[in-house]
């Protein structure tokens, strides 16, 4: 939580395993940004599922609360004694993400964002932020390894550093001044052990309960590697990946392709 907070790097996920207070670390940055910005800092937290939404609002109760924050429940709006604010809302389905594109915001939080099939509505949402040059935005979202999102959360941030705690850049070109520029982006583990309050071995146990190995792995362990409802769940990179090497010209050479879908092709 340390880190997510003190981190200046502008999209940044956080997480990784079950237990390691990803979600007061998330409400947590923003108290911190609402006390730095007042008025001037906005925010909004999304969800995928309006019952998800539901538990995380009276979990920022017991933490805003006392901070001298007031709630609005009809628009699901904190409101800082500085002026600061922070929504709270679902995007049930993908396209709901255009509803926030006029919108101007300086934090944006995705809880959860292994729920999102993919990054397209994640990439609109991250749209609407920077539009203040006096206030330095942020895009901090959540994940466990396993769900609809698994996949592509993985490639974005977890391959290109798989320990997390390395910045990754992407270069852009303005297409109006043609001046290059670079967005960084980065992956801050948070696992159980990181969490006093969870690393209990009742909470451990209860995890081991959970289902299938691959699953104690990928909620315990924050193994992203463990392919949860693949038809090779015994995958595993460490016995199942080889070191490159050239291959010899009289190997003969098979190539195949799956996109993942039934349909059109596969």
């Amino acid at each position: 939580q340390s880190w997510l907070i003190t981190c200046p790097v502008f999209e940044t996920l956080f997480g990784g395993a079950r237990g390691g207070g990803k979600s007061d670390g998330v409400l947590g940055e923003f108290a911190v940004h609402a006390d730095s910005y007042g008025s001037n800092a906005i925010g909004l937290c999304v969800r995928r599922e309006r019952t998800q939404l539901r538990e995380l609002i009276e979990h920022s109760k017991l933490i805003y609360g006392p901070l001298g924050a007031k709630f609005n429940e009809v628009d699901k709006m904190w409101r800082f004694p500085g002026g600061a604010r922070l929504t709270f809302a679902y995007l049930e389905n993908d396209s709901d993400a255009m509803r926030y594109q006029g919108h101007s915001y300086t934090r944006v939080y995705v809880e959860e964002m292994g729920t999102f099939p993919n990054e397209a509505p994640i990439k609109k949402l991250i749209a609407t932020l920077g539009r203040n040059p006096d206030v330095p935005s942020r895009f901090i979202a959540t994940a466990n390894p396993g769900g609809p999102g698994h996949l592509w959360i993985k490639q974005r941030y977890i391959d290109p550093a798989p320990l997390g705690m390395k910045i990754i850049p992407t270069q852009h070109e303005n297409p109006f001044t043609k001046e290059k520029f670079t967005k960084e982006r980065i992956f801050i583990p948070s696992k159980v052990t990181d969490n006093k309050y969870t690393y209990t071995n009742e909470y451990i146990g209860n995890l081991y309960m959970a289902g299938s190995e691959q699953l104690v792995r990928a909620w315990l362990m924050g193994d992203w590697n463990v392919m949860l409802g693949a038809f090779f769940q015994e995958w595993d990179t460490s016995k199942h990946v080889i070191k490159t090497f050239k291959v010899p010209d009289s190997w003969t050479r098979f190539v195949s392709m799956d996109v993942g879908s039934a349909k059109p092709f596969s």
